[in-house]
């Protein structure tokens, strides 16, 4: 999926946000932690943490529009990611906001990790999460464009 079809299908999804309400604990909870595996995997060059909060039939988009699918071909291009850019000696995660719609969550923020040698990592993500088996999961994930 491109990533403008993904976000004509978020725009056509906007009026259900009307009837979306906040997130629910479990959800909240899941998504923090999911947060969190990010921050810590950057942080100590690991990619499994990041990889694990995905579902199998994950979708990962960059700001471009091109998009890995499933959870393993996402794990295989994070540990190259890691592998060329080492452990970062920051990173952080804000989450700017979230709407809930049955089993999905969609939370939006925005995500930067500093690297010793200079590189840096920003920028801004819609995220769905999915709750599957009582467990909320990424579904499908995007960098926003800069404008």
């Amino acid at each position: 999926m491109s990533l403008r079809n993904a976000i004509l299908l978020l725009l056509l999804s906007v009026p259900g946000f009307a009837q979306a309400g906040a997130a629910d604990p479990s959800a909240r909870r899941d998504i923090d932690a999911g947060n969190q595996a990010w921050i810590d995997g950057m942080k100590r060059g690991d990619a499994k943490p990041i990889a694990a909060t995905y579902a199998d039939d994950a979708l990962d988009c960059n700001g471009e529009g091109d998009c890995l699918r499933g959870r393993a071909a996402i794990e295989r291009y994070l540990q190259d990611r890691v592998a060329k850019l080492g452990r970062a000696s920051s990173a952080r995660v804000t989450s700017k906001g979230s709407a809930q719609q049955g089993d999905f969550v969609y939370e939006w923020g925005e995500a930067e990790a500093s690297f010793p040698n200079g590189n840096r990592v920003a920028g801004r993500y819609l995220t769905i999460w999915r709750k599957r088996n009582g467990r909320w999961e990424i579904f499908r994930n995007m960098k926003i464009p800069n404008d």
